[in-house]
């Protein structure tokens, strides 16, 4: 599967309306086990979001996750991942993230993770579970030496809004990240993606042309290892 070049890729997001320049990822919650489109602009990931990591069984999750790619539309599994702030006990989130990474190796497709206050365990996770397949950050908003430790062990991270935010970490640093590991986002907010094109491209210095090509090679090494 080969994505074009000349789209705005939107990395992550719940709800997928595209105009014709763009593509969407859309983020499916395993619970819902629904395929909503089957457009050519909306590829998904499905997985059971660590808020509701008590709502399937580490077997369900399994088994529902097979279903779904029978689809051939499931281009990630995800989003996983664990949250301190919200959800049930991380011992609980932590093992629905191994179940979701145990059928991402299973059929070599990358993993899509949540992480709130839960960088430093999330690392470790990977570490410890000696993953094959590339893992992706969304909506990354940690430190330049987090970001930095996790592209040094592989780790994709795709950013929104923060970019931008002027009390953000990440919105002073963006531009000395290497950009063969970045993705863009709008997850569930109410913004632009385009604007989030032009906002990276200038802080790169680089035209919006150059950075959608970048972006879509990223995917493609991302979901075929090319």
């Amino acid at each position: 599967m080969n994505f074009s070049e000349d789209v705005f890729l939107n990395f992550h997001a719940h709800q997928a309306m595209p105009e014709d320049d763009e593509v969407v990822i859309q983020s499916l919650f395993l619970q819902d086990n629904l395929i909503t489109s089957k457009s050519d602009k909306i590829f998904f990931t499905a997985g059971l979001h660590p808020w509701h990591a008590d709502q399937l069984s580490k077997i369900e999750v399994v088994n529902r996750l097979e279903k779904l790619l029978e689809s051939k539309l499931i281009i990630a599994i995800g989003e996983t991942g664990l949250d301190k702030l919200k959800g049930p006990s991380l011992e609980i989130q932590t093992e629905i993230l191994k179940a979701h990474v145990e059928v991402a190796e299973k059929y070599n497709l990358p993993v899509i993770v949540h992480s709130v206050k839960t960088h430093n365990e999330i690392l470790k996770l990977n570490l410890d579970l000696k993953s094959k397949v590339p893992w992706v950050l969304h909506h990354f908003n940690g430190s330049k030496q987090m970001a930095l430790d996790f592209i040094h062990h592989g780790f994709y991270l795709s950013l929104s809004y923060h970019i931008n935010n002027e009390n953000s970490r990440l919105s002073e640093y963006i531009a000395d990240l290497p950009l063969h590991r970045i993705f863009l986002e709008t997850d569930d907010f109410n913004i632009d993606i385009k604007s989030l094109y032009k906002i990276t491209a200038e802080k790169y210095r680089i035209s919006i042309e150059e950075l959608k090509k970048q972006i879509i090679t990223n995917l493609n090494h991302l979901v075929n290892g090319k």
